[in-house]
């Protein structure tokens, strides 16, 4: 009988994500069923839409850490507004563009040299960090079906505009097909930090 790897041993595939609004939601479902329905290509991903902002791989020993670092980060992040508008296709990828991803870059991206010490995973496996921030309608497109799908949809014209009030850490355990469960939602404060605030109120 194979023993079981102890739970702080367990190497998880963690995503840490913002999620759309529940209309927002709606509307990015509305797009997955029609993609199927139009083109009867089942690429298009199952899962509710969301903006991908840090995909890695860690045991789950390093995950307090972790946690404590995002809630940091959280902490100092404003609520902003996002805007989705259209679509945009990576060769292999159609997704909903959004107009302005500054914002979103800075919660996490601009924050990688204080992240990658503790979200470096094992063998060196480097971590993901967005630098195109979308949301996925249909992704694993032969470059055939995406000739067929592109001038449909490059055609097609959406906008919707949301706030973004927090970020969710979602993790699920590596090599492993199974849904992602919650680890922490952090809500945006947009509270300074404790070193700015000193200098003010010195």
């Amino acid at each position: 009988m194979k023993a079981s790897i102890p739970r702080g041993y367990r190497l998880c595939e963690y995503l840490l994500i913002i999620e759309p609004t529940d209309q927002a939601k709606k509307q990015i479902q509305a797009f997955k069923q029609y993609f199927i329905k139009c083109h009867r290509y089942q690429n298009a991903i199952v899962s509710k839409g969301h903006i991908t902002l840090a995909r890695f791989l860690q045991y789950e020993h390093r995950e307090q850490r972790i946690v404590q670092k995002l809630q940091q980060l959280a902490d100092c992040t404003q609520p902003f507004q996002v805007e989705l508008q259209n679509f945009g296709s990576f060769g292999h990828t159609l997704f909903i563009d959004i107009k302005s991803a500054d914002p979103i870059l800075q919660v996490v991206a601009m924050h990688r040299h204080e992240l990658r010490p503790l979200i470096n995973g094992p063998k060196h496996v480097a971590p993901y960090f967005a630098t195109k921030p979308h949301i996925t309608i249909a992704r694993n497109l032969t470059p055939s079906q995406n000739e067929a799908i592109w001038p449909i949809w490059e055609r097609t014209r959406y906008n919707e505009t949301f706030s973004a009030k927090n970020m969710v850490l979602l993790k699920r355990i590596a090599g492993i097909r199974s849904p992602y469960t919650i680890v922490r939602k952090f809500d945006f404060l947009g509270l300074l930090p404790a070193v700015v605030q000193g200098k003010l109120f010195a």
